[in-house]
Parts: structure tokens; C-alpha cells; sequence
């Protein structure tokens, strides 16, 4: 398993409301308030976030129907990840995080300063979809060097591979402490700005458009159009 702790990016106020389910141009014209929240998160919150990601390899042994039968006696079960993660030759699994500290600030100006609050919560749902998609980059390059393509992420939590199902799945081949994160018997990750995610790796992969994939596709507010 690797641990990736070296990172490189930048956010912006208009990241900050993408992780608020907001539409930055509709604030900037009618809720100037949000964007000078937004703005101040950032400028609180940024020396707070400790990304770490985890990775592990796992080698394909079988598609078989609905389940991928991996190295190890381990296997991915559901129609979703099946069709998903067609072809692939090896499965990457993956947990990112920011840690706990922009969480538990997040939930200190709550009562007094709610819309600083709930910035920095967006805040937080921008800076750990910033590290999954830096991953992902990793892990497509890895793979375009050896002549193979990557496939698009896919995150336990839709009615075909719901949470408590697919969260134990990835983390029976993945030790998430080595990320700093834990997981209830729910399934739901510790620190809760955490993302898991299984990509496949093969010589023809389909690159599927997530939201298409996603149950809550017609009404979420995070999709960029």
C-alpha cells in the first residue's frame, strides 16, 4: 500500500461555493454575504487541511457476474462496480482525507458565525474532492506509462453498491488507519471529509461520466454544467 502526503493545489472562493452546493455567479449577483464567507473560510481554513491518501493495488483474478474476484481471496461485489470496472486487469482502491482539524473549526463557529461555519464545511468538500481528483491523475498517469488507461472513480453509496455494503468491501483490502481514518459499523468514514473510491486498470476502460452513474443525478446541486 502507498501513502501519498505531498501535495500541490490551490482553492478558490468559488471552490469553497461548489462545496457548498452553490452557484457562484448566482451569489455573486444576489448573496454577497455567502461570497464574503466563503472568502474568509478560505483565508481561515486552508493552514488546517492535512490531506493524506492511501492506496492499494490488487491484482484481477476473475469477472464473474456480479463480483470481481481479486488477489488474496478478496473480491468486489455488486452489479454496478461489475459493470463498472469491466476488463480492468488490476483495481485500485483509494482513501482521501483532509484530516479532522478544518471539521472540528468548522463546528466551533457554528452557533456564533453559521455562514463562516458552513464555508468552511464547503470548504472541506472542496479541498478532499481536490485530492481524489489529484489521485486519480496520479493513477492515470501511472497507467498511461504502461500502456494502459484508467477508469473513472466510483464511490460506495449508490442503491447498487450502497455505503455499508461497499465501504467494508474496500477497506477488507485497504487499511484506512494508514490514511488517519476510521469507519462506523455504518460504514461511514472518520474524519467524515473522506472519500473512498475503486478505479479499474486495464488496456481498453470505459471512461463513464460519474453523474451519470449517480442515483441523485437530476437534482444534485454539486454537478458543474
Amino acid at each position: 500500500m502507498t501513502v501519498l502526503t505531498d501535495w500541490n493545489f490551490t482553492l478558490s472562493a468559488d471552490d469553497v461555493l461548489h462545496g457548498q452546493g452553490a452557484d457562484p455567479e448566482t451569489v455573486r449577483a444576489k448573496k454577497p454575504a455567502l461570497l464574503k464567507a466563503a472568502s474568509a473560510a478560505l483565508h481561515a481554513g486552508f493552514t488546517k487541511l492535512r490531506p493524506v491518501a492511501a492506496i492499494h493495488n490488487a491484482k484481477v483474478v476473475e469477472h464473474c457476474h456480479e463480483r470481481i474476484l481479486l488477489e488474496g481471496g478478496k473480491e468486489l461485489v455488486s452489479p454496478l462496480v461489475a459493470h463498472h470496472l469491466a476488463g480492468a486487469e488490476q483495481v485500485v482502491l483509494a482513501v482521501c482525507t483532509i484530516g479532522p482539524e478544518l471539521e472540528k473549526l468548522a463546528s466551533s463557529w457554528m452557533d456564533e458565525k453559521p455562514l463562516l461555519g458552513l464555508a468552511l464545511d464547503g470548504l472541506g468538500n472542496a479541498a478532499v474532492e481536490k485530492v481524489a481528483q489529484q489521485v486519480c491523475v496520479h493513477l492515470a498517469e501511472q497507467a498511461q506509462a504502461k500502456g494502459l488507461q484508467a477508469s473513472t472513480p466510483l464511490s460506495p453509496g449508490e442503491p447498487d453498491w450502497p455505503v455499508e455494503v461497499g465501504q467494508p468491501q474496500i477497506f477488507a483490502l485497504l487499511d484506512p488507519s494508514q490514511a488517519g481514518v476510521t469507519f462506523s459499523s455504518g460504514g461511514m468514514m472518520i474524519p467524515q471529509k473522506s472519500i473512498s473510491f475503486v478505479i479499474g486498470i486495464g488496456s481498453a476502460m470505459a471512461q463513464t461520466e460519474l453523474c451519470e452513474a449517480c442515483s441523485l443525478q437530476d437534482t444534485c446541486h454539486y454537478r458543474h454544467v
